[in-house]
């Protein structure tokens, strides 16, 4: 019989706040202002053409616009906010449940208590950006996105720099 790997939602939303809170815990890194936990997918092995993770984002932060291959599902854990796609706004509340279809570019904002998300891509590819970023090693970020703030670099293991562009592929509320 083949693995199934499992969850409780709950941990999940721990680990990844906790994540947030603590520059990293299980397997939650900071990512680009937000905390990102890539669960199952290919790379890790026990996913062929799934992708699932779980993000959070701080209070009022705001992802850079992006869009990716990948269709997505999202569902709300906590906090809210809203997503624009396509130029369409959506809010977001604990226990919705979100499309966002594929190269559709979007934007996250949470709100004042913040977003966590649980998510879910396929086709799988489109989390490669954190789990393999270029150069080697995870980028990490202090300070985060948050209206009104800036933002530092540092590579884990690595120096600080401040933030000198912003990657077109940049993760939303998930990714």
């Amino acid at each position: 019989m083949a693995e199934a790997p499992q969850w409780m939602v709950a941990d999940l939303a721990e680990e990844i706040q906790r994540a947030l809170a603590e520059g990293g815990a299980g397997d939650g890194s900071l990512v680009e202002g937000r905390a990102v936990a890539v669960k199952a997918s290919p790379a890790r092995g026990n996913s062929s053409k799934l992708v699932m993770g779980t993000s959070c984002l701080p209070p009022n932060f705001s992802t850079d616009p992006h869009a990716h291959e990948a269709e997505e599902v999202t569902v709300v854990l906590s906090g809210g906010g809203r997503v624009d796609i396509g130029g369409d706004a959506h809010p977001l509340e604990k226990g919705m449940v979100l499309f966002a279809p594929s190269n559709i570019p979007h934007q996250t904002h949470s709100g004042p208590d913040g977003l966590t998300v649980l998510w879910f891509y396929a086709p799988p590819g489109s989390e490669a950006r954190w789990t393999a970023p270029a150069g080697g090693g995870r980028i990490r970020i202090s300070g985060g996105r948050r209206r009104g703030g800036g933002c530092r670099c540092r590579r884990a293991g690595g120096s600080e720099r401040p933030m000198t562009s912003r990657r077109p592929w940049s993760a939303g509320w998930t990714g």
